[in-house]
């Protein structure tokens, strides 16, 4: 659940940005080893060290290969691979949200397997406190952890089962610290919220955790020491200044399309659609009803926006062309039926319309979406946006298309693109409220 692999080398080419107050700098000391169920599929031992500085609304995770910073006030996570000197900007939205929908699907199929007495849950580290306790995230409180002493260690247990253990010896702290101590916990190892609000409530930051969790293959332990604890005077964070990773340096199609977008300027946004615009002025004028039909419909999809109405005699040859009048009906589609008549139009017209094939592919992958299709429906979406960058309502679909594929920093990216090219797009609103619903029930991440 972490960002980082292995520590090293410290950073040069820094930036210097001024915080409220003084900085926390911390090193960890992660020994992971997992106690499989049977011999196969054995995850290997780890050994991590993780360079961590916090300011009062910002934390930098720190490696030999890339450093991570978790913007809070702008709920932002950006990514700098050291190796490339490039960086990619995320949303810390993407996190919470995945968690969350996690955690329904955990719970689900946790009360499916029980109802169908397939296994025990807690057998497979399917229980809802496990759960909870994996993906560091709760909708409703549960049944509270059993929290005692053990020696000079303070343990939480779900009954029998020790889910946490941290040393009474450590550095004292503000409550700010602790605090944030805890949101970093909560980001890079885990651990169930009622041990987290503990760790927040605190006074000191220990020397020494234990923190186990439980499923299907195995036992995991990880084995924390927080071999220093430094605070400075100066009130600072020290990012490198890389450029956004290009294009052409993706291996991934979906974040190839993504950082091509990320390169575009409002100019060229705005200058294609005035192409697109003047291309229905032209096709009206030349008397192209299919060519304007195809760019109103990109039009719209690209803005949100309707364009004036046309006049009685442009309806009357737009009702006069068959080819037109039957991608009117494709797209009314409903049913099951319908959708997939609508699929075969589209895929025939696209044969005849040149260029503007893609606008017909949207539609087509929106079809195929609502059939369950997500990854013909992917594709799709992908096509149209390598032709065309600047269509925001694609941006829109294909954010929809990862969040199916559990690909969460990928669909935020795809709907915040989106939103950047055209703030007020009436679809990407959902996006917003969801953010919005997010940072209310889960504050904790913010």
């Amino acid at each position: 659940m972490g960002y980082l692999r292995t520590a090293g080398l410290l950073l040069s080419c820094m930036v210097f940005l001024t915080s409220a107050r003084a900085n926390v700098t911390l090193t960890l000391e992660v020994a992971s080893h997992t106690e499989p169920k049977s011999s196969s599929n054995v995850p290997k031992d780890r050994q991590d060290v993780w360079e961590v500085v916090w300011g009062e609304k910002w934390v930098l995770l720190r490696s030999d290969k890339e450093v991570t910073l978790l913007d809070f006030d702008k709920r932002r996570r950006v990514v700098a691979d050291l190796q490339t000197k490039t960086q990619v900007n995320y949303s810390l939205y993407d996190t919470v949200g995945f968690r969350l929908l996690e955690l329904r699907n955990r719970n689900m199929l946790g009360k499916a397997m029980a109802a169908a007495k397939i296994a025990d849950v807690a057998d497979v580290g399917m229980s809802a406190l496990n759960n909870q306790h994996a993906l560091a995230i709760q909708e409703t409180p549960e049944a509270p952890l059993l929290a005692k002493t053990d020696g000079a260690d303070e343990v939480f247990l779900d009954g029998s089962t020790e889910f946490f253990r941290r040393s009474s010896a450590g550095t004292s702290v503000s409550a700010e610290d602790a605090r944030m101590f805890a949101k970093v916990f909560r980001y890079v190892l885990g651990g169930h919220p009622q041990i987290l609000e503990a760790m927040a409530r605190s006074d000191a930051i220990p020397s020494r955790f234990v923190l186990t969790t439980y499923n299907a293959q195995g036992t995991t332990t990880r084995r924390v020491s927080v071999t220093s604890v430094t605070r400075t005077r100066e009130a600072t964070r020290d990012f490198p200044v890389f450029p956004t990773r290009p294009a052409s340096a993706s291996t991934d199609p979906v974040e190839r399309v993504l950082d091509r977008a990320e390169a575009i300027t409002p100019a060229e946004s705005l200058a294609a659609r005035q192409a697109v615009k003047d291309a229905i002025a032209t096709a009206l004028r030349e008397g192209r009803i299919l060519d304007a039909y195809l760019n109103i419909l990109e039009w719209t999809v690209m803005t949100g926006e309707p364009l004036p109405p046309l006049s009685e005699e442009q309806k009357g040859r737009f009702q006069a062309d068959a080819t037109a009048m039957q991608m009117a009906r494709a797209l009314t589609a409903r049913t099951k039926e319908e959708l997939s008549a609508a699929i075969k139009t589209f895929e025939e017209t696209r044969q005849a319309v040149g260029s503007k094939a893609y606008v017909l592919k949207i539609f087509e992958a929106n079809n195929r979406a609502l059939l369950g299709d997500s990854v013909a429906a992917r594709k799709l979406f992908l096509e149209v946006l390598d032709a065309h960058p600047h269509v925001t309502g694609v941006y829109k679909d294909l954010g929809d298309v990862e969040l199916t594929r559990y690909n969460m920093a990928g669909a935020w990216r795809s709907w915040d693109l989106g939103r950047r090219m055209e703030p007020q797009f009436r679809t990407l609103k959902a996006v917003t409220q969801w953010e919005s619903t997010l940072a209310t029930g889960h504050p904790e991440f913010f």
